[in-house]
């Protein structure tokens, strides 16, 4: 698989956020359902809808990131709510001393070519050899702003109060299908 355009996705923030969390703990019911309080199923949803509109796949570039992206699958595939876009995944940025997000993004561009990785179809985690195209178009969602300057024209700040929005998906899909 050739991956031409890529989303580092942030997770506390963008798919998890204070809105999300206010009407989680008004709505016992849907933990009943089965339901996860820790991810919005709407975020979730647009997420997905970036990557089917784009040919997009993500990079997690969050804390939710474990040092080796297969534990990263693994654990994150405990976590039904996540699921979704366990499909979409392809790797993850490895962690810099610094800890500076921008860094690690710009590391991942620089090192991460072609390999075999572990990717998640449902509840089965499979190998799938990945090829990141020499320059792949990105976005990058979060809520921190630890990036660099060459990064500001491709980086999305999420509003932790209300997570990824339909006017920020619009922008992600227009940054990732606009010709070179």
């Amino acid at each position: 698989m050739l991956v031409d355009k890529i989303i580092f996705l942030d997770v506390d923030g963008v798919l998890n956020h204070n809105a999300w969390y206010k009407w989680a703990m008004s709505h016992p019911e849907f933990f009943k359902e089965g339901g996860h309080k820790n991810i919005d199923p709407r975020s979730v949803e647009r997420i997905i809808k970036i990557c089917d509109e784009t040919g997009a796949r993500i990079v997690m570039s969050s804390s939710w990131r474990l040092w080796e992206f297969y534990q990263t699958l693994k654990n994150l595939n405990r976590i039904r709510d996540l699921r979704p876009i366990l499909d979409y995944m392809v790797g993850i940025t490895e962690r810099t001393e610094d800890r500076f997000r921008g860094q690690e993004i710009k590391y991942f561009l620089n090192n991460c070519r072609k390999g075999n990785f572990m990717t998640a179809t449902g509840n089965n985690l499979k190998k799938a050899d990945v090829e990141f195209a020499q320059f792949p178009k990105y976005i990058i969602l979060d809520d921190d702003t630890d990036m660099l300057d060459e990064q500001a024209n491709v980086f999305l700040h999420i509003d932790d109060r209300v997570g990824i929005t339909h006017k920020d998906v619009e922008k992600a899909i227009k940054i990732l299908n606009e010709s070179n």
